[in-house]
């Protein structure tokens, strides 16, 4: 008896440890060709980004999706650049409809990813400039991981590419990325409570742009948090800004997630029904309700960005006053407690 009870408290021990230990990733949990993993796009106000530790528990489930997408990695047998990335284990994944301006301006553009045991990295970018496609290489590839990646590692690598335009204009980028793993634990998103790893990649580039002779470059200093788990080949979470003034200034909040239904008015239940007056308005504006519902108000600028949030309970009318909204477009969302999504747009009139 007294052996079976040592043995039972060295299990309870044993699973214990394991319990608070680390996970590692590898290259197994990056994605492959073929797969087809839904994200969602969140606004970064007010998100705690710095905070980390060991056996941690970052707490994000009060996140609100504010859109979806869907990253489709294909085989570059299967994209418009086909011809300029050759290989089975080389697959593209499209990033932008168009990106640039004026004489800088690129169409279905895609990055190209390849993945060993030991390195995922991007190896180049196809774009379509002028109707044509073309594609850019990475003469120093861009690692975005080295495996396998634990707790306190902490990594470094160079990289260099360059786009030709023809005989009037080119751009390029160099610099170095640093990766340091700074934490472990738990994460909870809307989306899954899972083991992770908090991971911090710096890139610091310098951009140059060559056109009809004349160059000129300027840093780009980019950063981003990611928080990676074993099973679902992308982040959990992934939190992207630019340094300012050696300030980070997250952009974009994005969390690995599942369908959500945001849906307009009109496909909504035949029994509510919500009205916006006046519209378009300078002053204020006014809410009605044809049911008491239960909810969050939010408020979203054309960027993006939540600019007013408040909990509705179980009211039938509202004022929202506009004196600190600047002139534009916005998107109402009132989100039910069952998570469904009802979206209505307004304007802002000049002051």
């Amino acid at each position: 008896m007294k052996k079976i009870i040592l043995t039972g408290i060295n299990l309870f021990f044993l699973f214990s440890v394991l319990a608070q230990s680390s996970i590692s990733i590898t290259s197994s949990s990056m994605p492959s060709s073929g797969d087809t993993i839904r994200y969602s796009n969140a606004n970064s106000n007010g998100i705690d980004y710095s905070s980390t530790g060991v056996n941690y528990y970052w707490d994000f489930s009060n996140l609100i999706s504010v859109n979806q997408d869907i990253y489709q990695y294909k085989s570059a047998s299967q994209t418009p650049y086909a011809f300029y990335f050759i290989g089975s284990n080389k697959y593209g994944l499209k990033v932008a409809d168009s990106i640039g301006a004026a004489n800088f301006k690129f169409f279905d553009v895609y990055n190209f990813y390849q993945k060993t045991t030991s390195v995922f990295k991007t190896e180049g970018t196809g774009f379509k400039y002028n109707g044509i496609p073309l594609a850019a290489y990475y003469s120093d590839d861009d690692e975005l991981y080295q495996f396998p990646l634990n707790y306190l590692d902490r990594d470094s690598s160079t990289y260099a590419y360059s786009i030709s335009l023809g005989a009037t204009a080119s751009y390029s980028q160099r610099g170095y990325r640093i990766n340091e793993v700074d934490g472990w634990g738990y994460i909870k998103t809307p989306y899954d409570s899972l083991p992770c790893l908090r991971l911090v990649s710096t890139s610091y580039g310098q951009d140059s742009i060559n056109f009809n002779g004349f160059p000129f470059s300027f840093p780009n200093v980019q950063s981003s948090y990611k928080w990676l788990s074993t099973s679902e080949k992308i982040p959990v979470l992934e939190i992207n800004g630019q340094y300012q003034n050696n300030n980070f200034n997250p952009t974009q909040v994005r969390f690995r997630d599942r369908y959500q239904s945001v849906i307009g008015l009109n496909e909504w239940n035949n029994n509510f029904e919500l009205s916006l007056f006046p519209n378009p308005s300078k002053d204020e504006l006014n809410l009605k309700f044809s049911s008491p519902l239960k909810g969050l108000l939010k408020i979203i600028d054309v960027n993006g960005k939540s600019v007013f949030n408040e909990e509705v309970k179980n009211e039938f009318s509202k004022t929202i006053h506009l004196n600190q909204f600047s002139e534009g477009i916005y998107k109402l969302c009132f989100i039910q407690l069952d998570g469904k999504i009802i979206t209505k747009s307004f304007i802002v009139l000049d002051k």
